[in-house]
């Protein structure tokens, strides 16, 4: 009986859950969508340079945690239905039924919504998994195809995984409806989310905290823009403190809110009593003094969501460019003297350093049948052979290239040679060194002295161009370019092979020449340095490192394919719960209060008004949250432009950065329409019924 009862109710009532529906659908349908990749059944249709198999773990796994998020939207969509019905069951118990039933019966009608929602979800989530499908294969340049298939491990796991969250919840509410009293559910309508205190004191106090705390975070925010992002202890601080000021300071702002309007409202008689001015402050102040925590939670939780939808679509884009000037040759072989500059990971003894002979790798590649097409072994060199002892990563010394290596370098990847006399030199910069900074250190190094030789700077001071993230000395931004004569009397650093191939290597293979060819051939060609060194740690991994062009694409395609995916997920779940929680909160109100607007309407007031009230209630309930995180969004936008403006021009460009926003943007704002839609029309319905 109680169950048919259930079902019945869940039938009724299915225009309330709508909006809850539509989002646990929505959240389902993504959720089927990115974990069906990690299918057994599931095969991407790629090239074998790539393998994607880490892309798919990483979207399994950072699925789960992300979707538990929606436990707190199916907790407070619970708590929402079992206060705003408690009357109802609370007949039902006058009537006869046990409570132990009655909360039983609310479980199955919640349970019965969840299935319905997890069915629709998993249908409509076979079309957005093609579209993701479609995201990877549009990242590698592979022809689109579409497979519309329900994959059998996929839809239990989904059904697994929602449905025990249901239960989970459902069991929780089963206790707290067993041990409610009967009176307490009489007057459940009557209970508010937080008592205030009627002091002025306390809530001009509370307003100037927030005020005071906004001001903290906005010092903060400056002392970062202003002092180069090294990560050091005194910056977390800072961030930390500037993070954790805002959200004080906007729970501190929707704590004192309701009187700030008050005393504005108060100030203002003419517009207070202007048509029904009075009847829409009145709503408005009365939800917001009711539910500060909860719209002070929604304002955070919607400026997680955009800056999540952004950011992750900016990094992905950072990536993409990153990529190019990290690995511009197809295979790069670099030679260190020191791993990140710690004693216990180095060649202590100049006289180690090895001079390595790369001819073996160009032998062993076109015997692979690689066909290396062009390959150039760059020696390096320490300008002072002091420079060998100097292991303060603050102060890295920048080492030096002969002329005719960088010019090898330069033609590898299509660039003009250059010329410079005898007695000069020049510097090649890290692209995201920008021009003023050059300028700066060029005027300082505007002569060299090496080996009893000065040199001047070139009438081309400085070059740009990509060549590789391996060629500079770690934490270096730029190496010295020297005449091939001088360099012959310099004392060796390192020496790296650099090398095009006309076959491309496969993910699987690159994998094997990086780890295990390369450091073998490393290790019999240096025995004794390895013999020396290897007591105490493992000398060849520390000491010769490669990049493979297929492999170093992969491993960024899959950290950009899962930073987008995921970002926008992320996103969605967190501004569809704010949303959603938002709306219902106000559906609530429709419910609660609907007895006011019948009121207007027998004082004379036209339908047409009504619709108004209604609709500047909403806004006006819809943008107080909203508004304090577009004002959060936009402060840490700017500021992460200001902080890292080079890396953005130089891997990102300044019109792929505004792109980027204008999609998070755009994506927020077509969701936002909806739920406000939903809502509004949902309110007036409620509102006429």
């Amino acid at each position: 009986m109680y169950v048919k009862l259930a079902l019945s109710n869940a039938k009724k009532s299915i225009k309330d859950y709508l909006i809850y529906f539509i989002t646990i659908t929505i959240c389902v349908s993504l959720f089927y969508a990115i974990t069906s990749l990690s299918s057994s059944s599931y095969e991407f249709i790629t090239e074998k340079s790539y393998n994607f198999e880490a892309l798919k773990l990483i979207l399994k796994y950072s699925t789960y945690i992300i979707t538990a998020a929606l436990a707190l939207l199916i907790a407070y969509v619970n708590k929402y239905m079992i206060k705003r019905r408690q009357k109802e069951f609370a007949t039902y118990i006058l009537l006869g039924a046990e409570q132990r039933s009655v909360a039983l019966m609310f479980f199955i009608e919640m349970l019965f919504i969840g299935i319905l929602a997890i069915i629709t979800g998993i249908l409509i989530g076979t079309l957005f998994s093609q579209v993701i499908t479609a995201l990877v294969l549009m990242s590698i340049n592979q022809e689109i195809t579409f497979s519309f298939k329900l994959y059998e491990d996929t839809v239990l796991i989904t059904f697994v995984f929602f449905i025990l969250m249901f239960c989970i919840i459902g069991i929780y509410n089963i206790a707290i409806l067993r041990k409610t009293k009967l009176i307490d559910m009489i007057n459940a309508h009557k209970q508010v989310e937080f008592q205030f205190k009627r002091s002025k004191k306390v809530y001009s106090a509370v307003f100037l905290s927030s005020i005071i705390l906004y001001i903290i975070c906005g010092y903060c925010t400056i002392k970062l823009i202003n002092t180069k992002i090294d990560y050091s202890i005194n910056q977390i601080i800072y961030i930390g403190i500037s993070l954790f000021s805002f959200i004080l300071a906007t729970y501190a702002l929707f704590y004192s809110l309701a009187y700030i309007i008050i005393y504005i409202k108060n100030k203002s008689i003419n517009f207070k009593y202007e048509k029904t001015n009075l009847f829409l402050l009145g709503s408005i102040l009365s939800k917001i003094k009711t539910s500060p925590i909860l719209m002070s939670t929604i304002s955070i939780t919607f400026l997680g969501a955009m800056i999540s939808f952004i950011i992750t679509l900016v990094m992905a884009q950072w990536s993409l460019g990153y990529l190019d000037m990290r690995v511009p040759y197809d295979i790069d072989i670099e030679n260190k003297y020191s791993e990140n500059f710690v004693k216990d990971s180095s060649i202590n003894d100049i006289k180690d350093i090895p001079k390595l002979d790369y001819s073996e790798v160009i032998d062993y590649l076109n015997a692979d049948g690689y066909d290396v097409s062009n390959y150039c072994q760059v020696e390096e060199y320490f300008i002072n052979k002091e420079d060998f002892y100097n292991r303060n990563p603050k102060d890295v010394p920048v080492v030096a290239i002969k002329l005719s290596d960088f010019n090898k370098l330069r033609s590898m990847l299509g660039y003009e040679k250059i010329k410079f006399k005898d007695d000069e030199f020049a510097v090649q910069y890290h692209m995201v060194v920008n021009d003023k900074d050059i300028k700066k250190n060029i005027e300082k190094i505007s002569s060299l002295n090496t080996d009893g030789k000065t040199l001047k700077i070139s009438e081309t001071p400085y070059y740009k161009e990509s060549i590789g993230e391996g060629i500079y000395n770690l934490w270096s931004d730029h190496i010295i370019i020297l005449p091939d004569k001088i360099c012959d009397n310099l004392t060796l650093a390192k020496t790296n092979l650099l090398a095009n191939i006309n076959k491309k290597m496969t993910y699987e293979e690159a994998n094997d020449f990086q780890n295990n060819y390369v450091y073998n051939w490393f290790e019999q060609n240096n025995k004794e340095l390895v013999e020396k060194y290897s007591k105490e740690y493992n000398i060849s991994h520390d000491l010769i490192e490669s990049r493979i062009k297929s492999s170093e694409t992969n491993n960024i395609l899959t950290a950009t394919l899962a930073m987008r995916i995921l970002g926008i997920y992320l996103g969605i779940v967190l501004l569809m719960i704010s949303l959603t929680i938002l709306s219902l909160s106000q559906l609530a109100d429709s419910i609660e209060h609907k007895d006011r607007f019948n009121v207007l309407r027998k004082l004379g007031v036209e339908e047409k008004e009504v619709n108004s009230i209604v609709l500047k209630q909403i806004s006006l309930y819809f943008i107080m949250p909203i508004s304090i995180a577009i004002i959060g969004v936009i402060i840490f936008i700017y500021n992460y432009y200001l902080i890292y403006k080079d890396v953005i021009s130089t891997y990102i460009g300044d019109r792929a950065f505004l792109f980027s926003i204008a999609t998070g943007i755009i994506l927020m704002i077509g969701i936002y329409i909806c739920y406000f839609i939903g809502t509004y029309y949902t309110f007036k319905r409620n509102i006429k019924n």
